[in-house]
């Protein structure tokens, strides 16, 4: 069987392999049809992944190359080691009910190497084209599920936040900014013409879902897409011609929605609020916060090792009596100081710098307009990581979070041999591009 016959067919499978995934984790379907309709485990369909990338590795053992370059893979073999380690330390076994949350980590690793493995043989364009589907799809059962606050969760469930839409994600807070991180990575391979209609997409979705993070890290990105010259000057012209009308349209269905009499006036009015109070918020959720935080803090503060992994979990009995609490953290960067101690806030701060790094890398050294965009897209995924952590404590364990991730992190390793290739043409003689291209191939 020849080389080239090998290589066709892996790639041909690696990109099924991403779409197929890409559809099922970047729509919110796992935990949906797990939480609200009883369906299978979300660990089946990691299973999956991982079947996938292990049919890949046969196929094509130079598969495994992308990930064993890559940094961050071994960031996330200390996470998951270390955490491990603490779990020894503190003498809890693995099946402890309060170490799900060490398992999660865990399972996470194993899915970010699963995917970098895929999506580095896999065609881009393919992914990108699920991603902006996916967006889209996202944008219209957001504002179905505004109009219609119980068609996707029932009222009688303790999921269920009417007013507050988010279709598949549940959570509204991760629904709006999972829809700004898939606009953030199919930017740079989208065409110019068509990248006022992903920031429309992105701009009218965000809206519904009242996650006041969300909708300010999207006008932080669509200030820095403006600012970076990602549109034409006709497309941006257009862009500020429709905004107008999609503002109209927006007010249209906030209204049939606010009529309905079925949504919490009082919780959409108080988060609108907070934009016309120049971020203050005082409601229920803003409080719980504040609260969390001063609490987090002060247990780090005593417990400077920390409490071990998944202690400041409130699902959990022996979490609730070692944290205190009904809620967690609601925030990255205290989560590991609670968990890791100060070890935990230097292993997030880790993981931060080599996302900045890599995107700052490939931003200011570019061969190509759209390789400067991917490097760009990197630091905006730095920023969500970065923002995000300080209004959320699950960011690590999204696996569709994940999946954008190592798409990203995938681009950045091929732009950098593009241009290594590039060098190579301008100072090798052609026997010499031809020996080394054989030996990469192999």
């Amino acid at each position: 069987m020849s080389m080239d016959f090998v290589t066709s067919k892996s790639h041909w499978f690696a990109t099924i392999s991403l779409v197929v995934l890409g559809i099922i984790f970047e729509s919110g379907w796992p935990n949906y049809y797990y939480t609200i309709h009883d369906g299978p485990v979300v660990l089946w369909y990691f299973a999956l992944s991982g079947v996938m990338a292990v049919a890949l590795i046969f196929l094509r053992p130079i598969a495994l190359k992308p990930l064993l370059k890559e940094p961050l893979f071994y960031w996330y073999v200390v996470y998951s080691i270390t955490g491990l380690l603490w779990l020894i330390w503190l003498d809890d076994g693995y099946l402890d009910p309060d170490n799900q949350n060490w398992r999660q980590r865990f399972l996470l690793f194993l899915f970010f190497a699963t995917c970098l493995v895929l999506v580095s043989a896999a065609n881009f364009r393919r992914f990108v084209e699920v991603l902006f589907g996916c967006a889209l799809f996202a944008t219209v059962s957001y504002w179905v599920d505004f109009i219609n606050p119980f068609l996707y969760v029932s009222a009688d469930m303790e999921q269920s936040n009417p007013g507050r839409a988010a279709g598949w994600y549940i959570d509204a807070n991760q629904a709006g900014g999972t829809l700004v991180l898939m606009c953030i990575a199919a930017m740079p391979f989208v065409a110019m013409r068509w990248r006022v209609l992903l920031s429309l997409i992105m701009l009218i979705g965000v809206f519904p879902t009242f996650s006041r993070s969300s909708i300010v890290f999207a006008g932080l990105v669509m200030a820095v897409w403006v600012w970076r010259g990602q549109f034409s000057k006709k497309a941006f012209l257009a862009l500020l011609l429709v905004i107008p009308l999609g503002v109209a349209i927006g007010s249209a269905l906030f209204t049939q929605g606010a009529d309905s009499g079925e949504i919490d006036s009082e919780d959409i009015t108080n988060r609108l609020g907070f934009f016309q109070q120049m971020g203050e918020a005082n409601d229920d959720s803003a409080i719980e916060r504040r609260y969390v935080s001063e609490l987090a803090w002060k247990i780090f503060m005593e417990n400077p090792l920390g409490l071990g992994p998944g202690k400041a979990d409130p699902g959990k009995a022996d979490s609730v009596k070692a944290w205190g609490y009904s809620a967690s953290t609601h925030n990255m960067y205290l989560l590991l100081l609670v968990e890791q101690g100060l070890f935990g806030g230097i292993l997030y701060l880790a993981f931060l710098s080599i996302i900045y790094y890599k995107g700052i890398r490939l931003y200011r050294r570019g061969l190509s307009r759209q390789e400067c965009d991917i490097g760009m897209a990197l630091v905006l995924v730095g920023i969500y990581f970065s923002f995000f952590g300080f209004f959320s404590h699950t960011l690590l364990r999204e696996p569709h979070v994940v999946m954008i991730l190592t798409f990203l992190l995938a681009a950045e390793h091929r732009a950098i041999a593009g241009r290594t290739r590039s060098m190579l043409t301008e100072t090798q003689p052609v026997e010499a591009i031809v020996e080394i291209e054989d030996r990469r191939r192999v």
